[in-house]
């Protein structure tokens, strides 16, 4: 019985050494042609026997392999696939420009031209992709110790935030100009066809937005005040009821009664409607009435006074601007108005209504810290003594538009 064991034993033995002799001068299996290659070309012809240099665990290719993904294209199609979804290669070493496109053709970006020679046509394309830089892998960049490299100089500064804003403001400005001009070339049709129909109140309001734009070039402007001007006169000073139902005279009312309901002065209701005695008028007359107050807007710059019913631009005029006292921008409220006011020169010398050396002329709108509004001895020109005068014909029209308690605003 021993013996037998102990045969057993010899032979168990045998068989181990003589599978570790096969095993020790057997030749590995060739590799495939193509993986053979890459491995040449890229240096590692030496293959390592296993992957413990590289700290990864033993297992099979199922195991370290990473899971397989499907790719979808450009259009949301899923890519050629076979088998178990994996892409389509048809052998070891297939590259990925042997895998066609969606349409049948070759991929238009390879691997393999990133080793390709500087002289060639797919290097050429992969040229704004891959710039070369003239090194090989592995070297590191050192500085040249004689040569010169530029230097900051000592009165280098930052650069001041608001040049790069004023250098904006051009560009800026030139667009609001065209956005404003956009919009009024649209008031202006929009505007034509409402007169056309008889709608010339929604035609002055359309265009009245406009007035007051910045940056409208001088035809730009004379374009709109060619329309405003008349649709004022049409709209609000005409007798034509277009902005208030008639009002009808009850036996007991005067001129002044009617204006005082509708906030306006009396005599801008006698001129519009011809009105000679504005204590008489006869009962069951229709009146045009508007309703106020007016506004005033006072431009220094431009010389120009703009007045508004509301939202309606109401007409212009314009005045001339003096130095007694000097205008100052602000917005102010009427607080008195004469038709005839004694103007005290510099001196304090007192200069009565109707003489030549009166500024105020046949008007005088007191704005109050001295500032006023005032006609000029002159019929069709302002003065330039005074504040802020109106040639002598229009100062009347004025004085029967605003009332006291209008605002006029100074800039």
């Amino acid at each position: 019985m021993q013996t037998l064991k102990t045969a057993a034993i010899v032979v168990l033995l045998m068989t181990v050494l003589y599978g570790a002799y096969v095993s020790m001068t057997t030749p590995p299996d060739p590799l495939p042609q193509g993986v053979e290659s890459m491995l040449v070309e890229s240096g590692l012809d030496d293959f390592p026997d296993n992957f413990d240099d590289f700290g990864i665990d033993s297992g099979t290719l199922e195991e370290l392999a990473p899971p397989k993904t499907v790719a979808s294209n450009s259009n949301g199609m899923n890519p050629k696939v076979s088998g178990n979804n994996a892409m389509s290669f048809g052998a070891v070493d297939q590259t990925f420009a042997d895998v066609g496109s969606d349409d049948g053709s070759a991929a238009s970006f390879q691997l393999s031209d990133l080793d390709a020679p500087q002289n060639s046509p797919n290097r050429d394309a992969q040229a704004a992709r891959l710039p070369d830089v003239g090194m090989t892998a592995g070297s590191s960049i050192r500085p040249d110790p004689n040569q010169d490299y530029p230097s900051t100089g000592s009165n280098f500064s930052l650069p001041d935030p608001t040049d790069a804003m004023q250098a904006d403001v051009p560009a800026k400005t030139s667009r609001e100009a065209d956005l404003a001009a956009a919009g009024l070339a649209n008031a202006i049709a929009t505007a034509d066809r409402q007169y056309t129909s008889d709608r010339r109140r929604e035609a002055l309001a359309t265009l009245s937005l406009f007035y007051e734009t910045p940056n409208l070039t001088s035809d730009q402007r004379e374009e709109l005040l060619i329309r405003l001007d008349p649709l004022a006169r049409e709209v609000i000073y005409s007798p034509e009821h277009l902005l208030e139902q008639p009002h009808r005279v009850s036996g007991s009312e005067t001129l002044m009664d009617i204006a005082q309901k509708y906030d306006v002065p009396w005599q801008l209701l006698a001129n519009i409607n011809g009105i000679d005695d504005p204590v008489t008028v006869l009962p069951g007359t229709d009146l045009k009435v508007l309703r106020g107050p007016f506004r005033a807007d006072v431009d220094l710059g431009n010389q120009e006074l703009t007045l508004f019913l509301g939202d309606l631009y109401a007409g212009r005029f314009p005045i001339g601007v003096g130095t007694d006292p000097v205008p100052r921008a602000g917005t102010y409220t009427i607080q008195e108005k004469n038709s005839a006011k004694t103007y005290y020169d510099l001196s304090g010398n007192p200069v009565p209504p109707g003489n030549p050396r009166n500024p105020y002329g046949a008007m005088w709108i007191d704005l109050g810290s001295g500032i006023s509004l005032h006609g000029s001895p002159q019929a069709d020109k302002p003065t330039d003594q005074g504040c802020i005068s109106i040639a002598g014909n229009y100062s009347r029209d004025v004085f029967g538009i605003l009332s006291e308690g209008s605002s006029v605003t100074i800039r």
